[in-house]
């Protein structure tokens, strides 16, 4: 399909997209679906509020549209993508077209509303969601049709698999989530504490930035103001990804690690279900067990050379599961998805 084909009346996918240059890969999600269906003839851009405005953290070459561009008609007829945070926007609200809300993350969705909405009643006749287990909770809940298009691993992160056991860095890596401290989540704060004062000999003092002295010591890396590529590299360089966040549809920085061969200690949060196994593919706690997982996570540090070959098990089916979650399966349901609703 190219421009000299399209009719006037040909649909166009919007993907409406937040003006904060933040780290993101909830962000970077829309940014794929952007591209894919731009690769396979649908056209499609990413909406953002004003000119040159472009999220600065990962490469890429996304079609963008701006709504302070006086030019930027949209048709009736067009499909408005709008994330669960920006439900009730008052942006994407204005916009005359057709609306599908892509969902996440269900524990945020009712943060900003007053009540819970049948999403039809907001003018959204449909909703994409990432993970199997959301789409029973958005179809029960909110009263919409749920569509499952699975969030795909950035292929930089896959390690060569010949290099999934070499010799890595005693680093324990830490990912903050400022949102989830907004939400009276106090677990980042504890784990953060607890482990400056454990390698208080080997870091610098915490409570803002962990960061490497010597790498054949115990020590934590915060990936904190990081580009994609950078906490990539990071990750096929260190031990074990410790994550506490425990409001996630898809925690994608977990199978980011697995990909990159760094073992997992974190949280089921709730979507873990479709893709964690404990003591399998990752070292797994229920939400908020966060002592526990400190025990564990010591005992690995503390047995870690006796702890080989049980560890490079855990990082062969980690490395297995990351492999279900990349650009092709994202691009087949992309795909199956519009071809039917543009059809």
């Amino acid at each position: 399909m190219n421009d000299s084909k399209m009719s006037i009346d040909t649909p166009v996918v919007y993907y409406f997209a937040p003006d904060f240059d933040i780290p993101s890969w909830g962000n970077g999600v829309l940014y794929n679906h952007v591209d894919l269906l731009n690769k396979n003839g649908i056209d499609a851009a990413i909406i953002h509020h004003k000119r040159p405005f472009r999220y600065s953290w990962f490469e890429s070459s996304t079609k963008i549209v701006y709504l302070d561009d006086p030019s930027l008609k949209i048709k009736e007829n067009d499909f408005l993508i709008v994330p669960e945070v920006n439900v009730v926007d008052e942006v994407a609200q204005k916009i005359k077209c057709r609306k599908i809300i892509f969902i996440q993350n269900v524990f945020i969705i009712l943060t900003r509303l007053d009540k819970a909405y049948n999403f039809s009643e907001l003018g959204y006749e449909r909703s994409i969601v990432t993970m199997p287990h959301m789409k029973q909770a958005v179809e029960l809940n909110y009263g919409v049709d749920a569509s499952v298009i699975p969030v795909a691993v950035a292929p930089y992160f896959f390690i060569d698999e010949k290099d999934l056991n070499k010799e890595r860095s005693k680093s324990v890596l830490l990912f903050p989530k400022n949102v989830y401290k907004q939400l009276g989540q106090v677990d980042y704060d504890i784990l953060a504490k607890i482990l400056d004062r454990r390698f208080a000999k080997n870091t610098k003092k915490l409570l803002g930035i962990i960061s490497r002295q010597d790498k054949s010591k115990w020590h934590a890396v915060e990936l904190k103001d990081k580009a994609h590529h950078e906490v990539a590299n990071i990750m096929k360089e260190s031990s074990f990804f410790v994550c506490v966040n425990t409001l996630e549809g898809f925690n994608v920085a977990v199978p980011e690690a697995m990909a990159a061969g760094c073992i997992s200690v974190c949280y089921d949060a709730y979507g873990g279900v479709d893709y964690l196994e404990n003591n399998v593919n990752a070292y797994v706690f229920e939400n908020n067990y966060i002592y526990p997982l400190l025990e564990k996570l010591f005992y690995l540090m503390d047995n870690y050379d006796s702890l080989q070959n049980e560890l490079s098990q855990i990082r062969r089916k980690g490395y297995e599961t990351a492999l279900s979650y990349t650009k092709k399966q994202m691009e087949e349901s992309l795909l199956e998805f519009y071809t039917a609703i543009l059809n």
